[in-house]
């Protein structure tokens, strides 16, 4: 127990140091990585934020009234007129000030001319801006402002008239601005000239104070140079490299104390460097952290070495528990799946039984149909049968004549009547067989309207009704022709019967397609139709409005119809009574 202790500590004090040491270098680079991407974002935002103001003096420079007013400046009511311009310059654009400086550098015209601060008179001829200008070069320069005391970002540009700079346009923008929007969700930033002074910065109390002690002829140079005005440069006293980057630097400023990781980027356009900060003390707490999750490990470790033996005879325990637990559970599956066998088995058998009777069903329906039409099937073939018997009696009687010719032509009227006889007979077995309800395919709808017209014709007849069919067509559907002619039987019958003591009855099928791949079959009819009231129960089981009905004829074609992907719907008929129309799938060309 004493050596696996010891093995567990030399194990701790090896990785506290290995594991510190790649933590360290880890986390340092991750902070890197950070700092690269703040850097840039900034460099990019503060690059954005210049260039929304660097247009605008060439922009304007080129504007009448400024002209005038550079070559008049004595006219005190042009000066007022280039007063108001520059002022609405200003507030369009947001600049923080926007003035016109003559060849000398007095400003003749400013944005805040009615301002106590005015720039009015004030001359500029000192700074770079504007020295850089009148010699015909676009200048960009960061300063305190003479008049209001803030940091400003300026813009001259020359103005030109007749080939001659007459004057420089200014436009100013206040740097604050970058810094409390770059404050609200980034980083810590400074910002420095050549001379490591800071001008923008995230901490406020670092402004106008220098990295390093500078020499004293510098300090003089940066009073005379008026950039900073009167601002006493004090030195931040930092440690550290500089010149490379990344770096570690310290600051012994008496508001910030510390150590920081940094990153330099030049930004020429300004001359400024700009540094990202980061406190070192992210460093020590991800090695702190470590140390704690270590610990936290190894001991951990320790309290499982000294609990093994305890856990070991636990661990027995619990298998043996998980071991019956398992052979029960195991045994309650087995029981389950029986029963669950069993109750798929009854299930299974149930729904053969209900595809049976379904079929039974629509096998009735069609005999129930066939029962109707009897009476006409029966005068249709009694008629040739009686035909028969005569031209048979007739054909024997030319033939005990000697006249054969006579006799051949009465026994080939005999074979065309017995011919129209199987025709019937061959309809009513193909109506009456029995079909398989999952035998769909796309079938050609004509010969099915075909056969259906066929068996129907006797009772058409017999009931003097004339069928206006549709036009031959080449339409293949999805379903099943056995079936769906039982269910135009069964729609045709149904409109028989109720226009059939009508003086002019009028039935009708017509064919509907449509651009989305559907075929509608209309059955017309000029009866009375079905009253509102029953049109929702239509398609119930059991529901008629027939005296004699059984209410299964229409259910069963809306099943059938149904089992084709297709519709079987209600809606009054152009003609005054019902339409039942068919909606089914065509064959795509």
């Amino acid at each position: 127990m004493y050596r696996q202790f010891l093995l567990i500590l030399i194990l701790f004090v090896c990785t506290l140091v290995l594991g510190g040491r790649w933590v360290w270098n880890e986390t340092k680079d991750e902070l890197i990585s950070q700092q690269k991407t703040h850097i840039e974002k900034l460099s990019q935002y503060i690059t954005s934020e210049l260039d929304k103001f660097s247009h605008i003096p060439e922009l304007i420079s080129k504007d009448k009234e400024l002209i005038n007013a550079l070559l008049t400046p004595n006219n005190s009511a042009q000066i007022e007129i280039t007063n108001r311009y520059l002022d609405h310059v200003n507030e369009v654009v947001s600049a923080a000030d926007t003035y016109l400086l003559d060849s000398y550098g007095t400003t003749i015209a400013a944005s805040n001319w009615f301002l106590e601060r005015s720039f009015i008179g004030k001359n500029f001829a000192f700074r770079p801006y504007f020295k850089d200008a009148i010699q015909g070069r676009e200048s960009e320069y960061f300063a305190l402002g003479l008049t209001s005391g803030l940091r400003g970002y300026y813009y001259g540009f020359p103005v030109v008239y007749a080939a001659e700079i007459i004057g420089v346009v200014v436009v100013k923008m206040e740097l604050s601005a970058i810094e409390s929007t770059w404050q609200q969700s980034q980083g810590a930033f400074i910002a420095t000239d050549d001379n490591n002074i800071i001008f923008m910065s995230s901490e406020p109390s670092w402004l106008f104070k220098s990295l390093t002690n500078l020499p004293e002829d510098t300090l003089t140079q940066i009073k005379q140079s008026r950039q900073y005005l009167n601002a006493d440069i004090e030195p931040l006293n930092a440690t550290g490299d500089l010149t490379v980057s990344p770096s570690l630097l310290n600051l012994k400023d008496n508001n910030t104390k510390g150590e920081f990781l940094t990153l330099v980027e030049r930004f020429p356009r300004a001359k400024l460097n700009l540094r990202s900060l980061v406190s070192t003390k992210h460093l020590y707490w991800s090695l702190i952290n470590f140390a704690v999750i270590v610990a936290l490990i190894f001991g951990v470790l320790s309290l499982l070495l000294l609990l093994a033996r305890h856990r070991h005879l636990k661990h027995q325990q619990i298998d043996r528990i998980q071991a019956e637990a398992k052979q029960k559970l195991e045994f309650q599956v087995l029981e389950r799946t029986a029963e669950l066998q069993v109750e798929v088995r009854q299930r299974t058998e149930a729904e053969q039984q209900l595809i049976k009777t379904q079929g039974e069903l629509i096998q009735a329906a069609k005999l129930a149909l066939l029962g109707e039409l009897s009476t006409s099937i029966s005068h249709e073939l009694n008629n040739p049968l009686a035909a028969i018997r005569s031209y048979a009696d007739n054909g024997a009687r030319y033939l005990i004549k000697g006249n054969s010719e006579q006799a051949s032509e009465n026994f080939s009227k005999i074979t065309q009547l017995t011919q129209r006889m199987a025709n019937i007979s061959q309809q009513l077995r193909s109506f009456a067989k029995k079909s398989d309800n999952t035998d769909l395919s796309y079938i050609a709808l004509d010969p099915v309207l075909f056969s259906t017209k066929a068996l129907l014709n006797p009772q058409l007849k017999s009931l003097n009704i004339n069928l206006i069919e549709a036009e031959p067509s080449s339409y293949s559907v999805l379903a099943n022709p056995i079936q769906l002619e039982q269910v135009l039987v069964n729609l045709l019958t149904n409109a028989m019967q109720e226009i059939k003591d009508l003086k002019e009855p009028k039935l009708t099928i017509s064919l509907e397609d449509s651009s989305d791949g559907w075929l509608f079959i209309h059955i017309d009819d000029n009866g009375t139709g079905v009253e509102e009231q029953k049109i929702t129960r239509l398609f119930e089981p059991f529901f008629t409005t027939k005296d004699n009905g059984l209410g299964l004829g229409l259910s069963i074609s809306r099943q059938i119809i149904d089992s084709f992907d297709g519709h079987l719907q209600y809606a009054p008929s152009p003609l005054g009574g019902a339409r039942f129309t068919i909606s089914l799938l065509t064959a795509k060309d």
